[in-house]
């Protein structure tokens, strides 16, 4: 790709997608790997969750937050090409529906404990102060966010490798969350290509809800799946990128 082809984009995540593909991520293994250790994190499941977010952020479905954004920038070498550097900035900022003032850059560089990045003095200044405003509109939003919280009653649900449910029973069982502070919760249209068929019941929308995060670290937003038991059995199903085994029981043989 042309360096000067970067204005030609119009949204940030396909200028993401074509970034990831121009720098030899064609799948999210690697750069995964890079994002958790980064964050400092070696489990298998912070390996899954930077994978999954990896792939929802590059397919439009999630942003990622200011934290990640800068650390991805610096994974992608952004900073290098300054036309790259100006349209992942201002993309990333309209993605998120918030203006630019001045067109300051808002991505900065995130190095490795020890290690120093030399960059010429303005560009650097330029980082920073782009930075600082991000932080300042990233603080405000978080606090509204809390203090303000019109999602407070809503049910509270987790993920469970392991369902177990009677014939007849109706229950929350998993969510697919938008971003970390709140925004962009998937609709049900989103949410269904992944949502399997189950010969034991049926998968419905669930509506809002909330959700530990562990990726957040946070309760966050999420779109509801509920499901409804019909008939008694067991299976292992695929349910938003998680493996689930619902175990489903007849009232009639429980032990009095």
């Amino acid at each position: 790709m042309q360096r000067l082809e970067w204005n030609r984009f119009s949204q940030w995540h396909i200028l993401l997608d074509e970034l990831c593909e121009s720098r030899g991520h064609v799948d999210n293994a690697r750069l995964a790997s890079q994002l958790c250790r980064r964050a400092g994190k070696s489990a298998q499941e912070d390996f899954n969750a930077a994978e999954k977010n990896l792939r929802n952020w590059r397919l439009g479905r999630h942003l990622p937050l200011r934290r990640n954004f800068m650390i991805l920038a610096e994974l992608l070498h952004v900073s290098d090409e300054p036309e790259l550097l100006r349209q992942w900035n201002l993309l990333y900022a309209a993605a998120r529906g918030r203006e630019v003032p001045g067109q300051q850059q808002l991505a900065t560089d995130i190095s490795p404990v020890g290690a120093e990045v030399r960059r010429p003095a303005a560009g650097r200044r330029l980082l920073w102060a782009g930075a600082i405003t991000m932080t300042a509109v990233v603080a405000v939003t978080g606090f509204r966010w809390m203090a303000a919280d019109p999602y407070r009653d809503l049910p509270m649900i987790g993920y469970d490798a392991r369902v177990r449910m009677l014939v007849g029973e109706s229950r929350l069982i998993h969510g697919d969350r938008g971003d970390c502070d709140g925004g962009n919760v998937p609709g049900w249209g989103y949410t269904m290509p992944r949502v399997p068929f189950s010969t034991l019941g049926t998968f419905s929308d669930g509506g809002l809800a909330r959700k530990m995060s562990n990726f957040c670290n946070a309760v966050v937003l999420v779109r509801a799946v509920r499901f409804t038991a019909r008939k008694a059995g067991v299976e292992e199903v695929r349910l938003l990128d998680d493996f689930v085994k619902i175990f489903v029981t007849d009232p009639a043989h429980l032990v009095r």
